[in-house]
């Protein structure tokens, strides 16, 4: 089964973000499902997509969001004939399981499916790189008795019969009143346990044996008895499965009773309202198996759960050119001070030895800007003009001190001399500082502060375009874009086929090639980073150059900007459950710990970052992170697109103009 390559990638639906992990898990059971469906057509054998499988095809012609797997239905006789045939149909990796074949199987759900996780690359390439097992669960429908009585003295024994169960899984079974009651159902019922063998094993039998009692000889409706146990009026009508409809999914086309609608109504109620399924536990399903998952990785392999370090936290700021040239220019501006202090005091000669000395370092300086920037930079057009002003500054000083010596006075003002003279002198020495003043707002216009943007797919431009164009237009920074490259990932880590979309960028902006930029030269002020998930994704990657910890040894200011805007998340909302579980998939990540300023979609989300933050570390960490995470908005915000993006922007160049500590 082929699927586009986006398919697989981390995705927001209706509110709801979607890892990627989850999109394989999908695609493995879809390509169970065309094997099920190989052997039905085979054997005429009829099913039907269930739960929210047919709930998100009818309403989405997909998955539902928060849905991680995949359910069909069949009626009793249609499942007894797929029993038959099933293990013949299905190729050496798939198993099927069930009670039927299962004498100790304590579950009502029958599947087909990859059982266990083993890393064979052709297995592995054949369900979409999915390291876990996956599955298609089956639920079997029954009929429901003709006498209400009937069928209410059947939910009564089912009822007890689960009791026995729950008992059992309680450790309760060498109990004397367990043990009482067990005589007591077998006295009832007129059978005999084997105490040999798992009771729990041989109770699920036994109600699977009572879910079909009325087979053949019901009324006109029916249910799944499993879940009919626990919602009494999961009922739907025989007549909603004369005829089959194939709804379109994902892909494919999947199979449903033709009056879906009553099936629907049954299970769901109102169907058509949209309500998140609460709850995160257990969600998703694979999650218990990624410790069987490291133990099948050999040891030197890829591992896939990012482990907080507070080194994380740390980020050593370097000055790059721009900082180093504007520490130089401050440096100028005291000693030119100084020299005019000098002067002041009447120590002619301690200002003529900081004349020349300067003289050399401003000369050094402009060399160093024309080296970097290249001949006709307006910098050092002024630079020349401060050595021009301060050489006529020293001659003119050189030639005043003999009149100062025969005056008598070396320090303070020179007392003899005729006012005019001494106004003159002092004009020639003030004006080089002119200049300097000059040269500064020349050297913030040659060396505008860097603002790099990384993404790496083209859809991730909306979640920046805006702010890439209104800092473009202002006069004190430069924007440029460097679309890099990305992998997908293997199974097991390794990364396959690179991804370059540098092309379609190129139609809108202009681009920097990611294989001519020298980051150790250049150091931008600030890197925009739309990925942060460095290894620790298990479909994605970018090339590993610009992971996060490697990006902030190249600038003083590595920024966090998701591509993507959920629905607000509420950790202590049970609907917001598998929201927030999903959190772990782009909150406990290294970038949003290496960033020095992460900007989310709203202060709420921030409290929802930090809460998750504090579950994967702990309290004091969270409180560290709060000053690096950002409720300012997002670009992508819905109808309030415009504000958010102001927002953003009144954020970003907040923390951009801010003045960084840098070391020496």
């Amino acid at each position: 089964m082929e699927f586009p390559r986006e398919f697989f990638y981390d995705e927001v639906r209706n509110g709801f973000y979607i890892p990627g992990i989850v999109k394989r898990a999908w695609a493995a059971s879809l390509e169970i499902l065309a094997v099920i469906d190989k052997i039905c057509r085979k054997h005429k054998i009829r099913y039907y997509a269930d739960f929210g499988t047919l709930l998100g095809a009818v309403r989405e012609n997909n998955f539902i969001a928060w849905d991680d797997d995949l359910d069909i239905m069949m009626l009793r006789d249609d499942f007894e004939r797929f029993v038959k045939v099933v293990k013949k149909g299905l190729p050496k990796e798939l198993k099927f399981m069930a009670v039927e074949v299962n004498r100790d199987s304590c579950s009502f759900i029958s599947a087909v499916g990859l059982p266990e996780i083993k890393f064979n690359e052709d297995v592995m390439k054949k369900y979409h790189e999915f390291p876990y097992p996956a599955s298609v669960d089956i639920f079997v429908v029954d009929e429901l008795a003709k006498d209400p009585e009937d069928e209410a003295y059947r939910m009564e024994l089912l009822s007890m019969l689960a009791t026995m169960t729950k008992g059992i899984m309680d450790k309760k079974e060498n109990t004397k009143i367990f043990q009482k009651e067990l005589e007591a159902i077998e006295d009832l019922l007129k059978i005999k346990f084997d105490r040999n063998h798992s009771l729990e094993g041989q109770f699920y039998a036994l109600m699977n044996q009572v879910f079909q009692e009325f087979n053949g000889e019901g009324g006109e409706m029916l249910a799944c008895m499993p879940f009919r146990m626990l919602h009494a009026k999961a009922c739907f009508p025989k007549a909603a499965f004369k005829e089959t409809v194939w709804l379109p999914f994902c892909n494919t086309k999947i199979p449903a009773p033709k009056d879906y609608d009553s099936v629907l109504k049954a299970k769901y109620g109102d169907y058509h309202k949209t309500v998140k399924a609460g709850g995160g536990h257990g969600y998703p399903y694979f999650q218990h198996y990624i410790d069987e998952l490291k133990s099948e990785l050999p040891e030197d392999k890829w591992t896939f759960e990012y482990r907080f370090s507070e080194e994380d936290l740390e980020h050593k700021k370097i000055p790059n050119f721009r900082d180093m040239a504007l520490e130089t220019l401050e440096y100028l501006v005291l000693k030119n001070k100084r020299i005019f202090e000098c002067f002041m005091a009447g120590d002619f000669s301690a200002c003529l030895q900081l004349m020349g000395q300067i003289q050399e370092e401003a000369i050094a300086f402009g060399n160093a800007v024309e080296a970097k920037k290249g001949e006709g930079s307006e910098t050092v057009a002024y630079l020349e003009k401060y050595c021009e002003a301060l050489f006529h500054s020293y001659k003119a000083v050189e030639e005043a001190l003999p009149l100062q010596e025969q005056s008598g006075e070396k320090k303070g003002p020179a007392g003899n001399f005729p006012a005019a003279l001494w106004k003159d002198l002092q004009n020639t020495v003030q004006k080089p500082a002119s200049y300097l003043k000059k040269v500064k707002l020349a050297l913030e216009k040659d060396f505008k502060r860097v603002v790099l943007f990384l993404p790496s797919r083209f859809e991730q431009l909306k979640s920046f375009q805006s702010l890439y164009e209104a800092l473009g237009e202002m006069e004190d920074v430069e924007c440029k874009l460097m679309p890099i490259p990305y992998f997908d990932r293997l199974g097991g880590g390794a990364l396959d086929e690179m991804h370059y979309e540098g092309e379609e960028f190129q139609k809108l902006y202009p681009i920097v090639n990611y294989k001519d930029f020298d980051f150790t030269m250049e150091r931008p002020d600030c890197i925009v980073m739309l990925s942060p998930f460095d290894e620790f994704n298990q479909v994605f990657s970018v090339d590993p150059f610009f992971y996060s910890k490697n990006l902030k040894n190249f600038t003083n200011k590595l920024v966090y900007i998701p591509s993507f805007v959920t629905d607000e998340i509420n950790p202590k909302e049970e609907e917001d459950g598998k929201a927030f579980e999903n959190m772990r998939y782009y909150v406990t990540v290294p970038g949003l710990f290496h960033a020095d300023l992460s900007i989310v979609q709203s202060e709420e989300m921030k409290k929802a970052y930090l809460a998750k933050i504090s579950a994967f570390t702990n309290s004091v960490i969270r409180k560290k992170m709060t000053t690096k995470i950002s409720g300012a908005g997002s670009c992508l915000f819905g109808e309030e697109e415009e504000n958010g993006s102001r927002a953003v922007i009144a954020a970003f160049r907040r923390f951009l103009m801010k003045k960084e500590d840098l070391q020496p």
